[in-house]
Parts: C-alpha cells; structure tokens; sequence
C-alpha cells in the first residue's frame, strides 16, 4: 500500500480500483485496447481478438474451478455448445425468427449453462476428480454428438459456415465480420464479462463460492447450501464459456468438432493455471502471455521443420510443471511477491 493513503470507508475498501495507482493506470490504459487497431495491421489485430475470446472462456473457467473449487475438464464441449447454438440460430432462427448475434450467442450461453448444470449433478455426492470425470465424459459425449453425421437433424450439421453479414439485435446494426468490428465485439464482451467476474468474487455469491473451494463441509455446517450454489457456480461458468464459443465460432467462420476437443481444454487450463487461479487479472494474463507464446513457437517450429509443431504440447507441458513447482498461485502471485518485495528494499520488513 502506498505510504500515507488510507481507506476511510467501507466502499473505499472494498471497490474495484482501490488504490490511486490503480485509478491513475485505469485512466491511461483503458482508452489504449480502444486505439489499438487503428494502429496494428490484420494478422496481429486477429490474435488480440481471439485473445479477447479465450478470455471470456477461461473467466467463465474461472468461476468453475478459481471460485468454486469444481474440476471441469468439459471446456470444448461448453464452447462447442454455445457455437453449434448460435450457428444455428443464426441459420434458421429461433422459432423461425431472427434475434440477431448477441441474443444468438446468449442462448447459446444460457443453453451451455444448462448443459453444465446437468453434469454438475453429480456433486450433491462426489467431488474432486470424480466430478472431473463426469465433465469428462460431457467432453467425449459433446464429440460423439457433433460428429455424428445421423444426428444432424439435432446440431445441424459437423461442420457449418457461419454468415458473417447478420444483425447484433434482429435485423438490427448490422455488421459484416470485419477484422475491425471483431475486435471492438470481442473487447466490449471481454470487459463486461471481467467486470462481472470481478464484482462477483467480492459479492455474497462470490465469498460462498470461495468458501465451498476452501473447505465444503465446514461451508454446510454454517448453514450454506453447497449444492446449490455448487450447481450456480457451473451455470454461470458454462454460460460465459457458451458466450465464448458462440462468439469464437463467429469469429473463424466456420466450425468443426475438430476446434472443440479435449486439447482446447487443456489449454484453457494452461492460461488460467499460468496466471493465476481465482484471479481475474491473473486469468487474464495467463490468455495473453500463453497465446503470444504460442504463435511465437508455432512459427519458429514451422521454420525449423513442417512437423516440428507437435512438440508445442510438450513446451507448454513444461511450462505448467515450473509454474507449480515455482509459485502454484500463478504468475500474477509471483509478481506481487516482487512488488513487496521491492516496496521494502533495502530493508527485509
């Protein structure tokens, strides 16, 4: 803390930017993600994109794992879900009427949370790795289901093109899918999705769910329902990451089974383990830094050999293993250390 500032107030002490430091950053570097495309060209615009997608995907992870304590390894599915949705809708429409992409992308989302809600189940008895697998078993199920060729009737089809010409309410502020206009949909959904997620690890909702990961049995003998706030935790994580997938399947044009699978929760795992876990800010570093590096290697294997790229699992493999051996709370509880550190040098207290 800053010598000579003091909280004076409980709204001092619990808001979002506490500290003059952080509102003095918060002024200088919001309006930044606002001029950067004027200045970056399209492939680089592209990656901070997709940046902002997986973003809203590790949050809603976040909430799941960081916040309540549940080990979900059903990532693919959830964004699978939330894609094959708003394709969907987008193609035919809901109920025969077009409600645009973000009320798409929502019902995807609200779907998703439903999905994840049902396989959350199971924690009224187990927990741990044992619920682990029974969100792994929504991961296989979700790539049986979409691959299936005979149940098309029900997903639409394995693989389907979005359009990119489509209304963001009805026939509404139409957009074309430009570089541009996926970017600032991305970075808008982004921020609001983390402004969520920050005030709801300081609400009531958020304390519960932090008590049920420190300890659920201690949490049930004072009288909090653990089930169901549990279960609430899997909704609300499932429908930011059935937001995401809905958006991120808009956003390459065209989706598979293929972008959906178990590797893709593992990375999202990567992200939010390297950052920080419980932490927004950490999951949000985990993204940026983990998918920079990953275009970074993928580049540099393809010009040592075309099949180099297989190893790029095995970097981050390694990567993961130093993070927990090092500072298991993530990169972004490491970095504190260091600022305290060097808020007190030269004297060790």
């Amino acid at each position: 803390m800053p010598c000579g500032e003091y909280f004076t107030s409980y709204e001092s002490r619990m808001g979002l930017f506490r500290w003059r430091t952080q509102r003095i950053a918060l002024v200088l570097g919001l309006p930044i993600p606002f001029i950067l495309p004027f200045a970056l060209h399209g492939g680089l615009m592209s990656t901070i994109t997709q940046i902002y997608i997986f973003t809203i995907a590790v949050l809603g992870l976040n909430v799941i794992l960081g916040y309540a304590g549940e080990i979900v390894l059903a990532q693919g599915a959830f964004m699978a879900i939330g894609a094959y949705t708003t394709s969907q809708i987008l193609a035919d429409g809901l109920f025969g009427v077009q409600i645009g992409l973000l009320p798409a992308m929502a019902v995807g989302g609200l779907l998703a949370g439903f999905v994840a809600v049902l396989f959350g189940i199971p924690s009224f008895r187990v927990k741990g790795f044992y619920i682990a697998i029974s969100t792994l078993a929504l991961q296989f199920i979700s790539e049986w289901f979409f691959n299936n060729s005979q149940l098309e009737w029900l997903h639409g089809g394995t693989q389907q093109t979005m359009p990119f010409e489509v209304g963001l309410i009805g026939q509404w502020l139409t957009i074309t899918g430009t570089d541009m206009e996926l970017y600032f949909m991305s970075l808008v959904l982004m921020l609001l999705f983390a402004m969520l997620s920050l005030n709801l690890s300081r609400s009531g909702t958020g304390k519960v769910f932090r008590a049920i990961h420190d300890n659920d049995l201690s949490a049930g003998v004072l009288g909090i329902n653990v089930f169901r706030n549990k279960l609430l935790a899997f909704a609300l994580g499932g429908f930011m990451v059935g937001v995401a997938g809905g958006l991120f399947g808009y956003y390459i044009g065209f989706i598979s089974p293929g972008y959906f699978t178990l590797d893709l929760t593992l990375q999202h795992y990567v992200m939010l383990l390297f950052g920080g876990l419980g932490r927004v800010w950490g999951a949000m570093l985990g993204v940026g830094v983990v998918t920079v590096l990953q275009e970074f290697l993928r580049g540099f294997l393809q010009s040592v050999a075309s099949n180099a790229t297989s190893l790029e699992p095995v970097f981050f493999g390694v990567i993961i293993i130093v993070v927990l051996a090092v500072e298991p709370k993530g990169v972004l509880a490491a970095l504190g250390q260091i600022k305290d550190y060097l808020r007190k040098w030269p004297f060790a207290y």
